[in-house]
């Protein structure tokens, strides 16, 4: 098949096209889901399976997706159907094709309403509508709640349109209007400002995180509590856990509700309340148990407490730090648990042996060791608490491990320092690197990081002319959004939470909350617990608002491509059909967003499942069926620089290796459930199925876009002649 002339669109600058494709690179996972990832997965230790993943997969199939880009360009294709069937000369190419739109289309649609929170927390901020929430982590998140819609389907509907309508509508325009002035007038003219824009706000925010003072330590609990009751709520609450008839569950359900009424109040964090229960306090029958004794025996003088103290004393810096490390990898192997148990709900869960006998390994391990930080510097054994115990109906001999963890991690407390909030981040944890989870979770950072199979940077690429550096641009722009995510996202969430939220409930955040939990319940409080937070919290949700419509116009553009070069519409043709597309299916998802079901449902299979599949289907076509010598050939027309012949070889054997393993553990790990759900979840389903008849949409379109390619000597039949 001959080359054709070029499509209409070029890109106005070198520069141009490396600030587009950074920009469809950096988006809300730079900052809210790496820094989580590392943190929780051996910090700077996490780095070594993170960048040999960006050796082997991210830089690679940059590279990869650059080069077919362009040589599909060459033949007057954009799109991912047209540009495969070049690759592969077969009728089912262009097929396959259809998954580099299908991806980048079902991603905007539930990324938008994504950016519009951002855009919504940026002006409330603006205006000071959060001054009233104070510092009350549970004002946000119920806040956060009542905003998205998460607690009911159609909640942002009723009873008068909430306010995320209009932001995300906004957000819909803003997206749009630049799209339709085109590559270079929109898409490029709008990164080369929002690109700098983005990295001088994240930048303010760097410097404040780096210049906060030392943060206090607030009062433990057991001072704290009786300080937010009145003295007569305290002696009626005492009095119900004095009364002998309230057995041990009656007990914990109402100090459970009285915490949760206590955390809740808006001023309670303004009289030295901790922002969570003590660890352990309610997670464990003798973690309660120990903490009621004590409530019950208050005016018998508190050994326990004394204990306490004796094992803070007890404890360096060194061993406070591998506490954290140990409670890190404790909630790790509890999360482990749960999906096991999920994958085999035949086996009791009122059983610690009915579970995976590596992970009980794992947690018994853990237990031990620390158990033996704990009691290394003590010489007298823990205090007797058997009248208590015998109150309660619980032997003394179970009541010593929950204690020792309850303990460990309250005492476990480092000054909250901008250098032990660094540590927290990137001490590493070498130990962490014999577990493959590790090695699965920084592969899949990296794919959502450089957004390599997405079907963004072969439809951008497409765009450049024969003799455009690929190498230079492929490894700029991969160097701009590695800078953003380790230099800039690295340096602000996980720090700040540690200095104004302590090893406890950064802990949580690091293991059991979301992005979204980090970026719109957490932060918040760290910004309000910041001099001059108000104004940093506006930089910080406006860079996560500038990073996610960089992300969201590349997603549009494949399709508008598609669309333009297979039914010959113009570009307010073909804008216009695919927004109204969109928009529908956007408040579909903002209508049904309880528990974000909708949204999760559409991430996983699309957004990451989907994602893998592409990424593969490249690497084959560029290492197999193009070939490595005529590849690299293509690659490196007109690049100033050579790629290492080594990349080569990785490109056409470890990459699809690295590749098919990873794509296997992430399967064996995550789809048992995630197939569950589609069966016995009718949302899930019914999002699956929505999904799946767009997919079918998008083939029943190749057939008649290979037609109108027929016409013009270069559809299915052509190419395989």
């Amino acid at each position: 098949m001959s080359e054709k002339k070029p499509s209409g669109e070029q890109w106005g600058s070198k520069l141009g096209v490396i600030m587009a494709v950074a920009g469809s690179a950096v988006g809300l996972g730079n900052f809210l889901r790496f820094p989580g990832k590392a943190a929780d997965y051996g910090g700077g230790a996490f780095m070594i399976p993170y960048f040999c993943a960006l050796l082997l997969l991210g830089i690679p199939i940059g590279w990869v997706e650059w080069t077919i880009g362009r040589r599909g360009g060459r033949f007057g294709f954009n799109s991912a159907p047209g540009i495969f069937s070049v690759l592969w000369r077969n009728p089912l190419s262009k097929f396959l094709g259809t998954i580099g739109i299908l991806v980048p289309v079902v991603i905007y649609v539930y990324y938008v309403y994504i950016e519009s929170w951002c855009l919504l927390y940026a002006g409330y901020y603006l205006v000071g509508e959060f001054d009233s929430l104070g510092k009350n982590p549970y004002a946000y998140s119920e806040f956060f709640k009542q905003t998205t819609g998460v607690n009911e389907d159609g909640a942002v509907f009723g009873q008068g349109i909430s306010p995320i309508v209009w932001f995300f509508l906004a957000t819909f325009a803003v997206n749009f209007i630049v799209i339709y002035r085109g590559l270079s007038g929109g898409i490029e003219t709008f990164c080369k400002w929002a690109m700098p824009l983005l990295i001088v706000a994240a930048l303010i925010v760097v410097g404040r995180v780096l210049t906060l003072p030392e943060q206090p330590i607030p009062e433990s609990w057991q001072k704290s509590m009786p300080v937010v009751l009145s003295s007569n709520e305290w002696e009626r609450t005492r009095a119900k856990l004095i009364d002998p008839s309230v057995n041990v569950n009656q007990a914990r359900g109402l100090v459970r509700s009285e915490f949760e009424r206590f955390f809740q109040h808006p001023d309670s964090i303004h009289q030295g309340i901790p922002f969570a229960p003590p660890a352990g306090f309610l997670k464990t029958d003798d973690g309660f148990a120990t903490a009621l004794a004590e409530i019950r025996d208050v005016g018998q003088g508190n050994r326990y407490r004394e204990w306490l103290g004796k094992v803070e004393a007890s404890l360096n810096f060194d061993e406070k730090r591998t506490l954290q490390r140990l409670e890190r990898r404790q909630m790790r192997v509890d999360q482990a648990i749960s999906r096991w148990r999920e994958r085999h709900p035949d086996a009791s869960n009122s059983h610690d042996t009915a579970i995976d006998p590596h992970l009980e390994s794992q947690r018994v391990d853990i237990e031990a060791a620390r158990k033996a930080i704990v009691t290394h510097h003590i010489a007298e054994p823990l205090p007797s608490l058997s009248r208590e115990m015998r109150k309660l109906s619980i032997a003394e001999d179970r009541i010593e491990p929950a204690q020792l963890r309850a303990a460990a991690i309250e005492v476990a407390e480092i000054p909250r320092t901008v250098n032990n909030g660094l540590g927290f981040m990137w001490n590493p944890d070498f130990s962490e690197l014999r577990n493959p989870e590790v090695w699965l979770e920084a592969a899949g950072q990296i794919f959502f990081t450089l957004s390599v199979g997405f079907g963004i940077v072969i439809n951008y690429s497409s765009y450049l002319k024969r003799k455009d550096d690929l190498v230079l641009s492929g490894l700029s722009a991969s160097s701009m959004n590695e800078f953003c995510e380790v230099c800039l996202g690295g340096m602000v969430a996980i720090p700040a939470t540690f200095i104004f939220l302590g090893t406890a409930m950064t802990l949580d955040v690091v293991a059991q909350q979301s992005s979204f939990g980090l970026g719109f319940n957490t932060l918040p409080t760290v910004f309000a617990s910041m001099a001059g937070g108000r104004w940093f919290a506006v930089a910080w949700f406006f860079l996560l608002f500038l990073a996610g419509i960089t992300s969201s116009l590349a997603m549009l553009q494949p399709a508008i491509a598609f669309l333009e070069e297979g039914f010959k519409l113009k570009r307010h043709a073909s804008v216009s059909v695919l927004g109204i597309g969109t928009l529908i299916a956007s408040l579909l998802v903002v209508y049904y967003s309880k528990d974000l079901l909708v949204l999760d449902t559409m991430d996983y299979w699309v957004g990451t499942f989907m994602i893998y599949v592409l990424a593969t289907i490249q690497v084959i076509l560029f290492g197999w069926v193009l070939g490595i010598k005529d590849g690299f050939k293509e690659m490196e027309s007109g690049a100033e620089m050579r790629v290492p012949r080594l990349f080569r070889f990785i490109i056409k054997y470890v990459t699809p290796a690295y590749l098919f393993i990873v794509f296997a553990a992430w399967i064996f790990q995550n789809a048992p459930a995630r197939i569950a759900d589609v069966v016995t979840n009718p949302v899930v389903r019914t999002t699956v199925l929505g999904m799946i008849g767009f997919w079918v949409l998008l083939l029943l379109l190749v057939v008649f876009a290979d037609r109108n390619w027929s016409k013009e000597g270069r559809g299915a039949r052509e190419i395989e002649s």
